[in-house]
């Protein structure tokens, strides 16, 4: 297991790879990141609120109007590949504030759509908490919902604040005076120049930068030798000095993707990698990719489209374990949003004001909210199953949500959506955990982007389905037995997985012991023919 690490070995892996910042700013990393998530989560899973405004507005049927979240929801969830193409290109702050007025503007140029397929490309594929779904309601009834989603849309456009303090790991170059010999700093006479002893020292004393033309020269803090030195470095020419290199301070930044565990979010001391390191720089090293170099040849939207296609690994679906788990990842997200959709417009069927439908939806947000802060403490333990786990709180989301359409009761619905979030919550937190599972750490991120494409089309397709449905059928019955379906079969068929995970494994080193063997027997064979002859 990795020693913890100190200061002396943070300065020698700033040569090669920057650690992550252990506290301090990152603390302030982690805030603006809670702060885009409750942001993103808010105007995703509020759209019930809106849908019955939507309904009535544009006269749309409920299959089409859903379409307005669940392509708001694909997008977020589809487009991960692209944008992690813009990060690598542009960095991850500049593409997150971009985002974010992307947004904001959506969100606000929405409201003035004239028909419902203008509604759907603003609000859904531009725009693409619990605190928001009060709010959402408060401000419909003040200011309709043209003039709550313009407030919601100021709102969004906070999170360009937040990702300003996005600010990249940089990979830093240490400033070493470098000297090819002894002889190099003394003149004629043998002795060493007294000026240029004193610009020697003042290389290597940690002051502030002046820089002098093409080098950067460390001045005293009173300034007066700095001025020395500057005037002397811009006209003089001293004995010795020009084979007194000082190097530059090479500073670049870290791309937040070049790391294979940049989506894990377990332990890190459940990881082989992590537990077979000797320290932290280690495995920091062991866990960075390397950037290719560029070749001539390719120009930029070259190597766009090279960073999207790398996000992919299409090797991975000849592989039963992960295509299982695809699968169960794609009827899990297409019963996902369904409850976050429909529940607050058939809580009102039944009778319920907006607050309580509100408050449906802010229980769901609290319970997610709460249980993935439990799932992440549990999962922390030696004794935890999170496959187990997974699929306990699917299909308990799944039974419960099919029986959506009997509880008629206040009382009922929030107990329903108590277990509803608590079941969504684990699903959601065990996702990358399961996939190093079975998949390994260096799969990750390649499965990853895979997994999250599923879930981008399934979420397409969960809402605008369910809702024909209930467009024909003339009420939501249906709705809710499809979505409690697919998220108890998303469980269920998790069950084995864990035994063909083993399974596959174990072909793999046969085929590889095979391999083996039939490499050496030729070589043999070989090495006979040539002792013949």
């Amino acid at each position: 297991m990795p020693e913890s690490r100190t200061e002396e070995e943070d300065t020698e892996c700033d040569s090669d790879v920057p650690l992550p910042p252990d506290g301090g700013w990152g603390w302030v990393v982690t805030f603006s990141s809670f702060m885009i998530s409750f942001l993103v989560d808010g105007v995703c899973f509020t759209f019930g609120l809106f849908l019955p405004y939507f309904l009535d507005h544009f006269g749309g049927s409920k299959g089409k109007t859903a379409l307005l979240g669940s392509v708001m929801n694909g997008m977020y969830l589809s487009f991960g590949p692209i944008s992690s193409a813009f990060v690598k290109k542009f960095g991850a702050r500049k593409v997150a504030v971009f985002g974010s007025f992307m947004a904001a503007a959506g969100l606000f140029l929405c409201t003035f759509s004239t028909n419902l397929d203008l509604m759907i490309f603003l609000y859904g594929g531009i725009a693409g908490g619990f605190v928001f779904a009060p709010l959402c309601v408060f401000l419909i009834n003040e200011y309709a919902w043209q003039g709550a989603l313009w407030v919601i849309s100021g709102i969004v456009l906070n999170g360009v604040i937040f990702c300003c303090f996005y600010r990249p790991l940089p990979k830093r170059r240490r400033t070493i005076p470098k000297e090819t010999s002894e002889t190099n700093g003394k003149c004629a006479n043998g002795h060493m120049d007294p000026l240029l002893q004193t610009i020697k020292i003042d290389l290597e004393v940690e002051n502030p930068i002046y820089r002098c033309k093409s080098q950067e020269i460390k001045v005293g803090q009173n300034g007066d030798l700095g001025n020395n030195v500057c005037r002397l470095a811009r006209s003089q020419d001293i004995c010795g000095a020009q084979k007194l290199h000082v190097h530059h301070r090479h500073v670049d930044t870290l791309n937040p993707l070049a790391r294979k565990d940049i989506f894990y979010s377990g332990s890190l001391h459940h990881i082989p990698e992590y537990t077979e390191s000797k320290n932290e720089c280690e495995y920091v090293k062991k866990m960075t990719i390397k950037d290719e170099e560029k070749t001539k040849e390719s120009n930029s939207c070259v190597q766009f489209l090279k960073s999207i296609l790398l996000s992919f690994d299409f090797s991975l679906l000849k592989s039963p374990t992960f295509v299982v788990y695809g699968i169960s990842c794609f009827l899990c997200m297409f019963g996902f949003f369904i409850p976050f959709n429909f529940l607050p417009d058939y809580a009102k069927e039944v009778g319920l004001s907006s607050g309580e439908q509100a408050l449906l939806i802010s229980l769901i947000g609290i319970a997610n909210t709460v249980a993935r802060l439990a799932v992440g403490f549990i999962s922390d333990r030696p004794w935890a199953d999170c496959l187990l786990i997974n699929n306990m709180a699917l299909i308990l989301a799944g039974g419960t949500t099919a029986f959506v359409p009997f509880y008629r009761i206040y009382g009922v619905l929030i107990t329903y959506s108590i277990l509803f979030g608590s079941g969504i919550a684990a699903f959601v937190s065990l996702r990358s955990i399961i996939m190093v599972e079975l998949m390994g750490i260096e799969k990750l991120s390649s499965s990853f982007g895979l997994v999250v494409l599923c879930q981008g089309l399934s979420s397409f397709l969960g809402p605008p389905v369910t809702g024909s449905f209930a467009d024909k059928s003339g009420d939501y019955s249906i709705t809710f037995y499809m979505a409690g379906v697919s998220l108890a079969l998303a469980g269920i068929i998790c069950i084995p997985l864990r035994r063909i995970s083993a399974w596959e494994k174990n072909k793999n080193k046969q085929k590889l012991a095979q391999e083996f063997v039939n490499q050496n027997g030729k070589s043999c064979e070989e090495k006979i023919l040539l002792e013949k002859s």
